[in-house]
């Protein structure tokens, strides 16, 4: 039995009945009537509140695929701005966080007005100045000049001996600041939202970025090498000829006599040495001329040492991060690009995913206005 016959019996029941025969509210087809009317009424009813969950479900789609990036397949003119734009970004960021407060900038100072200054002012210069290592150290010496009052290859070696000691600080500031400059970088890419789906691409960023840094550490390091090497090959004349005035009896008084000091922070010309022999008495101040004179360079050094990492290292790695690859990359072919360009597979199932999730929920959206209108 079908279900026209089925309703057609069900009818004759009614209307065989006689406390059914005059309603009008029997059967199937009155319930089915009253039941849509119904449903369309609580629907006309919710469609402002169905609408607007729609939209703002729509709105999150879109904003979700704009997260994502759109699909690369294209020519090579479109792949080839896509690559040099995110680079630029990724540059872009890089120099914010370079220039900013904590987590940049803030870490490159720290290294130079904390962790240097410190590990300058640690060092064991103490030993060097000793009077037994300056009396073995003037002993093997030999040779006079006339501006020193001892020979002169003794206060070379006794510097030098200083000079050594403050090589290694000096390296590490270069390489703490090289070690911050990698941990930016890393910082500045993680902040590129588009680059996460190319695994290619980030991985040839991160690879030259490398290779831009360590250069730069390189130019670093040979610099400030140099600045502490210079300090040893050629002795400052002056400041030992100037003591040699200062502490000689014919010294005009009207001037005002140098004020050198010591690494420990004494006036140098203010030393007296009354309670040691006067051999003891030679070495003391044949010591603390040379800590005089180190005392000088470590100060210099801890001004020009800043001056030379971020020169060599900082400045130079905000103006041309990726410059190289840039220019690498604007002589590849398409193929080459679009292997870079080589999304993670997991961003592309999501992609498609919510393609599909947009698309029904559009056309939910064009059903409804079509119903209201």
């Amino acid at each position: 039995m079908t279900m026209v016959d089925a309703r057609g019996k069900e009818q004759e029941f009614f209307k065989g009945m006689d406390q059914y025969r005059d309603l009008e509210n029997t059967g199937t087809d009155y319930l089915s009537k009253k039941l849509s009317t119904h449903l369309i009424n609580e629907i006309t009813r919710k469609l402002p509140e169905i609408q607007g969950y729609i939209d703002k479900t729509i709105h999150d789609y879109q904003s979700q695929l704009k997260a994502l990036g759109h699909d690369v397949t294209g020519n090579r003119g479109k792949m080839l701005h896509l690559i040099l734009t995110i680079c630029q970004k990724v540059e872009k960021a890089f120099n914010k966080i370079v220039d900013g407060g904590e987590g940049g900038g803030e870490r490159v100072l720290e290294v130079f007005d904390v962790k240097l200054k410190e590990a300058i002012h640690k060092l064991p210069f103490d030993k060097i100045l000793t009077l037994k290592n300056v009396r073995n150290t003037i002993n093997e010496a030999d040779g006079y000049q006339p501006h020193i009052i001892a020979p002169e290859a003794g206060y070379r070696r006794l510097i030098e001996d200083g000079l050594t000691l403050l090589r290694d600080p000096s390296a590490r500031a270069v390489e703490q600041t090289h070690q911050i400059l990698k941990s930016i970088v890393t910082q500045a890419i993680n902040q590129v939202t588009e680059l996460q789906r190319f695994v290619n691409l980030k991985s040839e960023i991160l690879a030259h970025s490398a290779v831009t840094l360590d250069r730069l550490k390189e130019s670093s390091e040979a610099t400030v090498r140099t600045l502490v090497d210079m300090e040893g090959s050629y002795l400052s004349a002056n400041f030992f000829r100037e003591i040699v005035a200062a502490e000689s009896f014919s010294y005009d008084p009207s001037r005002p006599k140098p004020q050198f000091v010591t690494l420990n922070g004494e006036i140098l010309l203010e030393k007296r040495y009354d309670g040691l022999s006067a051999a003891d008495a030679h070495l003391a101040r044949i010591s603390d001329h040379v800590s005089a004179y180190l005392q000088i360079v470590r100060s210099q050094l801890l001004a020009t040492v800043p001056k030379a990492v971020v020169h060599c290292t900082v400045v130079p790695a905000k103006d041309n991060l990726l410059a190289e690859l840039q220019e690498e990359v604007a002589g590849k072919e398409e193929d080459q690009l679009r292997r870079l360009l080589n999304e993670n597979e997991e961003v592309a199932r999501q992609r498609d995913s919510l393609q599909k999730r947009l698309t029904l929920m559009e056309r939910a959206a064009r059903e409804i206005m079509a119903f209201r209108v």
